[in-house]
């Protein structure tokens, strides 16, 4: 895990990127149920809305196997 590695969210504040990646895997992950709440339908419910229900939880994994599959080039005390 990359624990060492910040990243300067957009409030202007630092935090860790495993941190990070998880609040945007949440935060997609909240659209989704958003989403059917406001159709007022489950997305498994509709052939046409299973590919987009399919695309947000595809980005939420992908955003939370981020902090283990980024790598670091180039000397190690350049201060990433």
């Amino acid at each position: 895990m990359r624990d060492n590695i910040y990243v300067k969210n957009y409030d202007g504040q630092v935090e860790s990127l495993s941190s990070y990646c998880l609040r945007l895997s949440k935060k997609n992950n909240s659209i989704m149920y958003k989403l059917e709440k406001y159709l007022d339908m489950k997305l498994l419910d509709d052939d046409s809305l299973v590919e987009i229900r399919d695309t947000l939880l595809t980005v939420s994994a992908d955003i939370s196997k981020l902090k283990d599959i980024i790598v670091i080039s180039g000397d190690s005390h350049e201060g990433l």
